[in-house]
């Protein structure tokens, strides 16, 4: 008895109607795993399940989707444009002050190293009473860039963060950093006028070597001698204290031990003016990054015996950037439509017989371009092609292929236009707007300076995305 053919492998009209997702676990079972796994351990976060909802799961199971669904929330930002150049209008007034803050904290991959996650916290401040009637500066409304990568690529990254909280707009930004190269220049890029603060704790810990260094080569110093020093650089500035070293002999001062924390201090004596900080309602400290790289980073990442593959960092940090930045629901269907346009190539679309096709829908040679309905709506964009580049605009809800037209070019061969990328016309720029033509000259690809660096910016991202997209579907 001979076997029947095999069919070709559709979808289910009931799974796009419920918008299920790949697995065997519902939409919010996986979201709700995937959120347990941002707290605990993957296998925690199994057992967890099982108690509150009665499902059961595997650790593996646990610790692929939620490497795969942070791997589409870290990318979902760049594909929908929410590192773009522009920002979308809003009704409410910017923040009159912004405090960053900027630093950098260990954890361990696998094979016995070490690397360092670069984080930023950006906050508001405020002036608090405390309970004895003292003045406190607070800072309130914190949220975080964090990411493993080179100084360089997360200034680039933090760029998407710094612009939705428009801290371009503010009046004054301050940043208070531990006064390393990578920290001061981050926040030079975006806002040249922000007011550098050094860390009065880091700025402490230079003071105090160098007293210790000062009384091993033979002074002598009174007793409590560096909360005095403390105190004075708090109340009064660094002249006071510089003008004492000054007083000793260059000898003294260019020995092992003084002359570089000397020097450091001599550096950066106009990032040290904590009175007039103070006085203006800066916070002199940077505890609100130093807080930071223990609730995004350590709280997950640096747990006991915890090594990490370099590959599955950012994931997890994005996934908990999603969870202190509050913004958990926004950036999990960010993520969901991520994951769908990217396997929708991948995946067969439900077909009709092509006798009902033909008698529902017209004849084939009527469907070579989409219908204008289809046409007008876009799906969640990635990141254009270097030939398909456009102005970024907000994205909007996904639309499937028309079935008519992937049956007729399957069974007739003709050539259907893709909704996704529609042709890019050579006489305009990727902007829309008209290019001039000069006689006897090429036409330019770019209306102005300004698209072409956009463009460019674009290839680099299309880069970063095309990465990823390798790790997702491996």
């Amino acid at each position: 008895m001979a076997s029947a053919p095999g069919a070709d492998p559709v979808f289910s009209p009931l799974d796009e109607e419920l918008a299920l997702l790949p697995g065997r676990l519902a939409p919010r079972q996986q979201e709700h795993l995937t959120h347990l796994a941002c707290f605990m351990p993957f296998e925690k976060a199994a057992q967890m399940l099982e108690t509150l909802l009665g499902v059961q799961t595997s650790r593996e199971t646990t610790r692929c989707l939620t490497e795969r669904m942070g791997a589409y929330m870290e990318i979902a930002p760049m594909a929908e444009g929410e590192t773009s150049s522009f920002s979308a209008p809003t009704a409410q007034p910017a923040p009159a002050q912004y405090v960053v803050s900027a630093d950098g904290a260990m954890i361990s991959l696998v094979n016995k190293q070490w690397v360092e996650v670069r984080t930023l916290a950006i906050g508001e401040p405020t002036v608090e009473t405390s309970a004895d009637g003292r003045a406190e500066i607070h800072v309130h409304q914190l949220s975080y860039v964090s990411r493993l990568c080179d100084a360089f690529t997360f200034t680039q990254h933090a760029a998407g963060e710094l612009r939705r909280r428009r801290v371009g707009e503010a009046r004054q930004v301050c940043s208070v950093t531990d006064g390393a190269e990578w920290c001061q220049s981050l926040m030079s890029i975006y806002r040249p006028d922000t007011l550098q603060i050094l860390d009065f704790p880091y700025a402490a810990e230079h003071l105090s070597p160098l007293l210790e260094a000062l009384e091993q080569a033979g002074l002598c110093f009174p007793d409590r001698m560096l909360s005095r020093c403390l105190h004075v650089l708090k109340h009064r500035g660094p002249a006071a204290l510089l003008r004492m070293v000054n007083r000793l002999g260059n000898d003294l001062t260019q020995q092992k031990g003084i002359g570089e924390h000397l020097e450091y201090l001599r550096k950066r004596e106009a990032l040290m003016q904590y009175p007039t900080y103070r006085a203006a309602g800066w916070p002199i400290g940077s505890g609100m990054v130093e807080s930071a790289n223990k609730l995004v980073v350590q709280a997950r990442l640096k747990g006991s015996g915890m090594h990490w593959q370099r590959s599955h960092v950012n994931p997890m940090l994005a996934l908990r950037l999603a969870v202190c930045n509050e913004r958990w629901q926004e950036m999990w269907h960010k993520a969901v439509r991520q994951q769908r346009f990217v396997q929708a190539p991948h995946q067969s679309a439900p077909t009709k017989p092509l006798a009902q096709v033909l008698l529902t829908d017209g004849c084939c040679a009527q469907t070579s371009s989409p219908p204008p309905h289809a046409a007008a709506a876009s799906m969640p964009r990635t990141l254009p092609m270097a030939s398909q580049q456009r102005s970024v605009a907000t994205p909007r809800a996904p639309v499937s292929a028309s079935p008519v037209l992937r049956v007729c070019s399957s069974r007739q061969g003709i050539d259907c236009p893709s909704e996704n990328t529609p042709p890019h016309p050579s006489d305009r720029c990727p902007c829309g707007a008209p290019l001039v033509r000069f006689k006897g000259h090429r036409t330019k690809e770019y209306c102005s300076d300004r698209c072409r660096q956009r463009a460019y910016r674009q290839r680099q991202a299309m880069k970063r995305w095309e990465h990823w997209r390798l790790i997702v579907l491996s």
